[in-house]
């Protein structure tokens, strides 16, 4: 472990969350209107729209809690409707890997791994949710902004998941003659969780939420969430995101060759426009560089970010 990381980690560890020195935000409201449905139709109720938007047809499940924790924010069926806010209409994940593949060229990352409090690398995305109320009319949302957070009693601001693209691993079935066979197993067909708030590995995207090390703290957002039963799109599009850094192994932020000190990462934070659509900044990093860098990385910043009164959190990617 580099030396950085072995000085900062018990911080990141035992530190008091930091999100609660961020300062407030506007309360988060869904907008009128939403996308006309476009674009080739992959499958019933999965459309793409080549270089702009995969739209993927769902049923909200839970509009209220639930009270162990928000774990996943869209699940295909089969998946874990009783901690899930949105069930997709059909049950192949598969499917929509190809179709964000299809539609953005998208790489695997690295997801985050369960209780370790390392962020997930990858592409960020951007999530929204439409749907059409009572009365007929359309709105659409940040899909980030229909989570609650108990611990902060707070609502979250616009913010990307992470696509890592889930992953295969290599687990053992009995064969008839007593003995086991290897095979390989693409896990969203076993875990069924789209996109989570909650680390988890399994996941095409993963949570965009620095205190997703734990799920008890996650909730929907009653306010803006619609009710149980009603039809909604997801529509998962490209991020922009109006801030890079360069993470290297000892631990340093560049943007081009230089390191940057706290000043001027402050100086970088205070910029950060005020009506970006996202309040993320990105973190390319290397595969040389350890996990328990980037969790610090990610804890420098959010510091920074409180003393700078500026309301933004780091995701990373691979470089």
């Amino acid at each position: 472990m580099p030396l950085l990381a072995a000085l900062l980690l018990p911080m990141v560890l035992a530190a008091e969350d930091p999100l609660a020195a961020l300062p407030p935000v506007p309360r988060p409201e869904a907008v009128a209107g939403a996308p006309t449905v476009a674009g080739e139709q992959l499958a019933p109720g999965l459309r793409i729209e080549r270089g702009q938007r995969v739209t993927i047809d769902g049923t909200v499940v839970i509009d209220r809690g639930p009270a162990d924790g928000l774990e996943v924010l869209a699940c295909l069926q089969g998946g874990k409707t009783h901690e899930s806010l949105i069930q997709v209409n059909f049950a192949q994940g598969a499917i929509i890997k190809a179709a964000a593949i299809a539609a953005f060229g998208l790489a695997d990352g690295i997801p985050a791994a369960e209780g370790q409090g390392l962020p997930a690398r990858g592409t960020p995305m951007r999530l929204r949710v439409a749907w059409t109320d009572a009365e007929g009319k359309p709105w659409t949302v940040d899909a980030s902004s229909l989570i609650r957070d108990r611990t902060l009693d707070a609502v979250y601001p616009a913010l990307p998941w992470i696509w890592t693209g889930s992953r295969f691993e290599t687990v053992h079935h009995a064969n008839p003659q007593g003995g086991s066979v290897a095979v390989e197993q693409f896990m969203l067909e076993v875990t069924r969780s789209i996109a989570v708030n909650f680390d988890e590995p399994d996941a095409l995207l993963a949570s965009p939420f620095p205190g997703s090390g734990t799920d008890d703290r996650f909730e929907v957002n009653r306010r803006i969430c619609p009710v149980v039963g009603t039809p909604v799109r997801l529509l998962l599009e490209r991020a922009d995101l109006p801030v890079r850094l360069d993470l290297a192994a000892d631990g340093s932020l560049s943007q081009g060759a230089a390191a940057l000190d706290d000043a001027a990462l402050t100086a970088i934070l205070t910029r950060f426009p005020a009506d970006a659509p996202l309040r993320a900044l990105l973190v390319r990093t290397g595969p040389d560089v350890d996990r328990t860098v980037d969790a610090a990385a990610r804890l420098r910043l959010l510091h920074l970010a409180a003393a700078a009164k500026v309301w933004v959190v780091p995701v990373f990617s691979l470089r």
